[in-house]
């Protein structure tokens, strides 16, 4: 049990389903809520989806090398997708209805970047490329859709297949579990588009924001 504990140790901290959140009025708050919310999901998905079809030999499964390799690797992988699944819909919220999108493109893209290069490259059982993490946002945040992101499951289009790829599960089996998998995933992330607007004090943000961009890009710069 305690290897397992400090397994998903990525997905522990400061946010819990229980305790109260604070409004996103900074864009500090947006940083926070996208990578504890996405990071959130790819626990419960793939965790949930593990333990249901390895019953009661879940547990001992984690004393088997190769899989926890094979854990290892999914975990990352789908915890990006949520990364890039979320960090679409909230700039597409965020900007709303602002006809320039490249506004809400360079949310999105910001955050996605940043909390990639903080969480995965120090983290010592990552051993990926985050490169290709951050190219294929790239690639991806070109064709997005803006209006059609900012509304129900627009934008969440990359987590609910990573999580069927991933998942160190046979192939027989994830063909017969996809249905179920996708719409476990797709249910999950109801409760964190609705907390999000909940959250989200618009005005505030994007006054926030627009001093926070070019005090980031100065940084960059130095």
């Amino acid at each position: 049990m305690r290897r397992i504990l400090s397994f998903f140790a990525l997905f522990r901290g400061r946010f819990s389903v229980f305790k109260k959140h604070h409004p996103i009025l900074k864009s500090e708050n947006f940083g926070e809520f996208l990578a504890t919310r996405a990071s959130f999901i790819a626990q419960k998905a793939l965790y949930g989806y593990l333990k249901t079809r390895m019953g009661i030999a879940y547990p001992n499964m984690f004393q088997d090398d190769v899989f926890v390799q094979s854990m290892n690797i999914a975990k990352w992988n789908i915890y990006a997708a949520c990364l890039s699944d979320l960090a679409i819909y909230m700039a597409a919220n965020a900007f709303g209805d602002e006809p320039d999108k490249s506004k809400a493109v360079e949310l999105a893209t910001y955050w996605h970047h940043r909390i990639i290069r903080e969480r995965f490259d120090v983290a010592e059982d990552f051993n990926g490329d985050t490169k290709v993490f951050l190219k294929d946002f790239e690639k991806r945040i070109k064709t997005v859709d803006w209006e059609a992101a900012g509304v129900g499951e627009g934008a969440f289009q990359i987590s609910p297949p990573a999580l069927i790829r991933w998942a160190p599960i046979d192939p027989g089996y994830k063909k017969l579990d996809e249905p179920l998998v996708l719409n476990s995933i797709r249910f999950a992330w109801q409760a964190i588009r609705r907390e999000y607007v909940k959250l989200l004090d618009r005005q505030r943000f994007l006054a926030d924001w627009k001093i926070y961009r070019k005090e980031a890009r100065l940084v960059e710069k130095s």
